[in-house]
């Protein structure tokens, strides 16, 4: 590269970035635009990149996590949160740390954005710094740290051991193979501190997101087309925890048509007196088992499916398929749904968080078309946003 092409390359990616610094605030919900834009960055980047400087990126990926986690634990975020610049040793003072360490693991956090850098040794916040310093934000980068790093960690020797197989059982998984025997959800019965934590973390991923409702039309596929009977169940949320998700969905009166059931193992359950008061009832239920309500107007899963290998959401899906009306009941599965070409990378390094952690799997329409068809089911419609992957697959009993 000649050093005029150099100067030409260098000031049309400055122009680029001037303009986009002047972009509205609601390109941020366009996720699927953000995501194009996104891809083409990351293109350009590779084609500026030697093979050996990408190489050494990856091997370093590693330290970034590390330096976020040393500066959360140690309270520095925290020493920036007014917005007036800080030093090394401003920071010392207030948390303790050694100036010297402090600079040291700030180097790696400017140079990736976390914080910035306003002088020798001399810091500011970023907006990424802001997220930290939100306890469900910052609770998960613990959870993805302490938590699924150790699998994700022991999953390359994991496949070698097994013959590079797709993991297909939760107890002999990559998760239990680091946790002693463990899976997730008794890591989280053993040190509930850690369930905390997740907890904490999947609370604010939820909040200011989009709900179901606001990509399915459950006005005019569910609520205006129930049987009127008294006793008609409406909707069934399938492994519904709290039952956050139902009490959104009766905020509208105009979805009040029917019974409405949150379903989970007891000790998940939210908490039966107060979900009564709002019109939603509570039952424990196991989802490999057979399903107890019959012929409800819709059965509803959130982010299930993507905890189980096949073999077992075959047996999930088959359990509530033998409790469904062919031609009036739906199975709605708010779930990601992969592109086949071009995953984002938030999709892909989600499926492989869900191979270390639950030997479970994000899927493409095709991979949910087959999955769905192998236990009697037929997808009537996904419907998507342009807010990224996820999705709300509309189902039917195959006829």
């Amino acid at each position: 590269m000649t050093s005029t092409t150099r100067d030409l390359l260098l000031q049309s990616i400055r122009t680029l970035l001037a303009d986009a610094e002047k972009l509205p605030a609601n390109i941020f919900d366009d996720q699927a635009g953000r995501q194009s834009i996104q891809r083409e960055i990351a293109n350009l980047k590779y084609a500026t990149t030697t093979p050996f400087e990408g190489v050494a990126e990856l091997c370093f990926q590693p330290h970034q996590s590390a330096a976020v986690k040393i500066a959360l634990e140690g309270k520095w975020f925290e020493v920036l949160a007014d917005g007036r610049p800080k030093t090394a040793q401003d920071i010392a003072s207030a948390t303790g740390a050694e100036p010297q360490l402090i600079a040291r693991i700030m180097m790696v956090l400017t140079a990736t954005h976390v914080v910035d850098e306003r002088g020798p040794q001399t810091y500011g916040a970023t907006p990424m710094t802001e997220i930290l310093l939100d306890p469900g934000w910052a609770n998960g980068l613990r959870h993805f740290f302490d938590h699924c790093g150790p699998s994700m960690i022991n999953l390359p020797g994991y496949l070698q051991r097994n013959g590079y197989k797709v993991p297909q059982d939760v107890k002999t998984g990559p998760f239990a193979d680091a946790w002693g025997g463990r899976n997730t959800w008794t890591l989280y019965e053993d040190e509930p501190e850690r369930g905390k934590v997740f907890n904490s973390c999947m609370t604010r991923w939820k909040q200011g997101t989009r709900t179901w409702t606001d990509t399915y039309p459950a006005k005019s596929k569910i609520c205006e087309n129930v049987d009127k009977s008294k006793d008609t169940v409406l909707l069934v949320d399938i492994g519904g925890g709290r039952g956050h998700v139902l009490e959104d969905f009766v905020k509208d009166p105009a979805r009040r048509t029917g019974r409405l059931i949150v379903q989970d193992l007891p000790a998940a359950l939210g908490d039966a007196d107060s979900l009564s008061k709002q019109g939603i009832e509570t039952m424990a239920y196991n989802f490999f088992t057979p399903q107890p309500v019959k012929g409800a107007k819709a059965y509803y899963m959130r982010c299930i499916l993507h905890d189980w290998p096949d073999r077992a959401c075959r047996e999930i899906l088959s359990n509530t398929a033998a409790a469904m009306r062919e031609g009036y009941s739906k199975l709605l599965i708010d779930e990601l749904v992969l592109p086949d070409t071009n995953v984002p990378p938030q999709g892909a390094f989600l499926d492989l968080s869900m191979m270390a952690l639950e030997t479970g799997a994000e899927r493409t329409s095709g991979q949910w078309q087959d999955l769905l068809a192998s236990a009697g089911l037929r997808i009537e419609k996904i419907w998507s946003t342009n807010a990224g992957l996820e999705s709300v697959i509309e189902a039917e009993i195959s006829s």
